[in-house]
């Protein structure tokens, strides 16, 4: 395994562990966020539609469009999505024996047929997709190249990104066997404690979320998950992972306990994040 090497966080560290930790008692995250702080990165909110730009509609080199939406046929209509489906897909949807995980997967391929059409100026049914050997949807058509695509689901989230250059979505919920447990012998806390218990806790799930993007990113792992690389408290920062190359690593504000990370091969300098919350703190599902 090659040799890992930290190159340089993009923003103050500030108490942005302490920030997390609180994040995990709210409904939704918020503009305080490190993220908005990293210097040269913009993390820009947006309402969940997004529209076909003039010129190249295509996302430039340094920039990421992220969606976030619920399994729910509110940005679709069940109707119209199953129309966007593939027969393939469709069996899927069928046969899964989750009908609440079939039903997000149907919401998550439709949502991003829409967008990749509208891109691509065609059809919904004429953006043909397969899938990656991790399950990943790509482009069938080798003429539509350098469109990267990933799609992560977290909870009742959906995620699905877009970009000119390789990336890797990673996301967790935590589990049951998360929950902080601590017997300090008489039943009770001492602040300090649960404070200390707190942030380390969210470190570690953060290390595990990051790492997780550098799985999806390259397909194989490129360190181990409590690597100190992966431990950082900057929002923002680059991993040199030798023959793999250089990661920018990102984290992305999610709501609750949930958190998610994004790995990409190039710098990334603007984020398009439809279905975030905005300046005032509110989200538009719109």
């Amino acid at each position: 395994m090659p040799r890992i090497t930290f190159v340089s966080a993009r923003t103050p560290h500030g108490n942005h562990v302490a920030q997390a930790a609180q994040g995990t008692n709210g409904r939704r995250e918020t503009p305080r966020h490190a993220i908005y702080r990293v210097p040269d990165l913009a993390f820009l909110p947006q309402r969940l539609a997004w529209r076909r730009p003039e010129g190249d509609p295509l996302p430039p080199t340094g920039e990421l469009l992220l969606w976030r939406v619920r399994p729910e046929w509110q940005v679709v209509s069940k109707e119209a999505a199953y129309m966007r489906l593939s027969k393939a897909e469709l069996a899927r949807v069928k046969n899964h024996p989750n009908p609440a995980l079939g039903k997000r997967f149907a919401v998550g391929r439709a949502v991003l047929r829409g967008v990749l059409a509208q891109m691509l100026d065609c059809a919904p049914t004429d953006v043909a997709l397969t899938d990656n050997p991790l399950g990943q949807p790509v482009l069938a058509d080798i003429h539509r190249a350098g469109i990267e695509v990933q799609v992560a689901y977290a909870g009742v989230w959906i995620m699905i990104g877009i970009s000119a250059s390789p990336f890797g979505l990673g996301t967790r919920l935590p589990l049951p066997t998360d929950e902080i447990d601590i017997d300090t012998g008489n039943g009770t806390f001492t602040a300090a404690l649960k404070e200390r218990t707190t942030i380390a806790h969210s470190i570690a799930l953060r290390s595990h979320v990051r790492h997780a993007s550098l799985l999806a990113a390259a397909g194989k792992p490129l360190l181990d998950a409590d690597a100190n690389v992966l431990r950082q408290e900057s929002a923002a920062f680059f991993v040199d992972t030798g023959e793999a190359g250089r990661w920018h690593v990102l984290d992305v504000p999610m709501p609750g306990a949930i958190c998610a990370a994004v790995a990409a091969a190039q710098p990334v300098t603007r984020v398009h994040a439809f279905g975030w919350a905005g300046p005032d703190g509110r989200v538009d599902d719109r």
